[in-house]
């Protein structure tokens, strides 16, 4: 039986953030070259990922074509097929076709024909996403501090530099911090979940400490049980702890924070997104592209403070409580991790 397999016009499930400190000073890129660097990015990026999610289709006894998709990921994936043509077939799924898919491989729908004796004939393509349709994220969940228990840190809100440099406006609840840290400070989940992407070799090549922010740094992405994703940046070359598929819990090292060659020197950059389409608009038109992310104002526990929203430029203590690490623990994990940590 033959197998015919299409290469999506995949578009990125997530591109890396774009940030910038909120500080006097300012990046002076120019636009043309902000957009060499993206499209760069991009591409590289889409290398990575074409292959982990596959759709193809086999012609079946009955002369129908059943469509399966291969997720090769960590996490869900939305994917969109779409027919440019199609003559006397119809699928047994509404259309458009945009189906959330499980990692494994998956059936996800048949195209039938319409007419028995009749010619069919069609074409066809796909694209894919990081995430889930219709997700509901906690907006009251509350996070670690990303940084050692009883370590105290200097907090900055950071800027989305589209907005900054290109007039766009920022996403759905923009919402990413940045923590100061000293070199060599170790990095910590703020979240349990599965890690699903990493990068631990970054594209910086300037040598002097004059960055303000770069598109390409290291990361940790992790996707947490409500459906969103914590991504956390700005990590030293080479010293991520955790691999792609790895389960990790809350206040588990992860890695080890960079950014020396930053002008405000080292620190850990954090954000929460979710899947959420929405159009981009630039200068107040529509630009015809699709922003595929927003992002959660999330709250985090300190010492002293409990659960709290913080406030930008202010200080705050790292506190990691068992009943915050153990929140999403079934009891008999929680009994475990209990017994384990008993003398730490």
């Amino acid at each position: 039986m033959k197998k015919l397999i299409l290469l999506c016009y995949g578009l990125l499930s997530l591109t890396s953030i774009c940030l910038a400190q909120r500080t006097s000073s300012r990046n002076d890129l120019e636009a043309q070259d902000r957009d060499r660097e993206r499209s760069a990015r991009d591409l590289r990026n889409l290398e990575l990922e074409r292959y982990k999610i596959v759709v193809k289709y086999e012609k079946n006894s009955r002369g129908e074509f059943e469509f399966t998709c291969e997720n090769k990921a960590f996490c869900d994936y939305i994917v969109d097929v779409t027919f440019t043509e199609e003559q006397n077939l119809q699928a047994d799924v509404p259309q458009p076709i945009h189906i959330t898919v499980a990692p494994g491989t998956h059936r996800i729908f048949t195209l039938r024909k319409i007419t028995m004796g009749q010619p069919t004939r069609f074409s066809w393509h796909y694209r894919f996403f990081k995430g889930v349709t219709n997700p509901k994220p906690d907006t009251n969940f509350v996070y670690l501090l990303p940084v050692a228990p009883n370590k105290t840190t200097r907090i900055f809100e950071l800027y989305y530099v589209a907005k900054q440099f290109g007039g766009e406006p920022e996403p759905k609840g923009w919402y990413s911090i940045g923590l100061r840290v000293h070199s060599g400070d170790t990095v910590y989940a703020a979240r349990s979940g599965r890690v699903v992407e990493t990068q631990e070799k970054s594209d910086i090549q300037d040598t002097s400490n004059s960055i303000s922010y770069t598109s390409g740094e290291n990361y940790v992405e992790i996707f947490h049980k409500d459906n969103t994703f914590g991504r956390y940046r700005v990590f030293r070359d080479s010293s991520i702890f955790v691999h792609p598929g790895d389960w990790v819990e809350a206040g588990q090292p992860i890695g080890i924070a960079g950014g020396d060659k930053y002008a405000s020197g080292p620190q850990v950059q954090f954000s929460v997104m979710y899947n959420y389409d929405e159009d981009v608009i630039k200068d107040g038109e529509k630009t015809g592209q699709v922003r595929h992310w927003a992002y959660v104002p999330i709250q985090f526990w300190t010492k002293g403070q409990g659960a709290a929203r913080l406030t930008n430029r202010s200080t705050y203590t790292s506190d990691h409580p068992a009943d915050i690490i153990t929140k999403e623990m079934s009891k008999k994990e929680a009994k475990k991790w209990t017994e384990s940590h008993k003398n730490s």
